[in-house]
């Protein structure tokens, strides 16, 4: 793949929420990025870790607290299979020692709910990387 692909493709994000709700109101805040993006949904980290397997993404964004195990232990799984994608975790627990661990794990952003949505977006706006001329502007 030569760089020029990269510029033209469409974008792919991974979002990992086990809460119906949550994801619902990520997916439709998703839709003012203003340029071609394919976002899939995985409940649970294994879900996450074979869509991971499948196909390769460009952001993922990983809630802390999934069923079974916790978005930190997610990212270092996906990083031994060799991510080097940003990576944003969003959490309701948001404590000193909890954003320590997720520096130490590598994330790009840590993210505490509830948060405003238009942030939110911004946030993974500089997150992606997104050629000028792919923005509707």
């Amino acid at each position: 793949m030569g760089n020029n692909m990269a510029q033209t493709k469409q974008l792919r994000i991974l979002m990992v929420e086990d809460d119906g709700g949550i994801a619902q109101v990520i997916k439709i805040a998703m839709r003012d990025l203003d340029f071609p993006y394919l976002l899939d949904h995985a409940y649970t980290a294994e879900e996450a870790l074979e869509l991971w397997q499948q196909t390769g993404y460009d952001l993922v964004l990983t809630d802390y607290n999934l069923r079974g195990t916790n978005g930190l232990d997610l990212i270092s799984r996906l990083k031994e299979q060799g991510a080097r994608v940003p990576i944003v975790l969003v959490t309701a627990y948001d404590t000193p020692a909890l954003r320590r661990q997720a520096e130490q794990a590598g994330i790009a952003k840590f993210v505490a709910k509830p948060f405003f949505v238009d942030q939110f977006i911004d946030l993974v706006r500089d997150l992606l990387p997104i050629q000028s001329s792919q923005i509707g502007m």
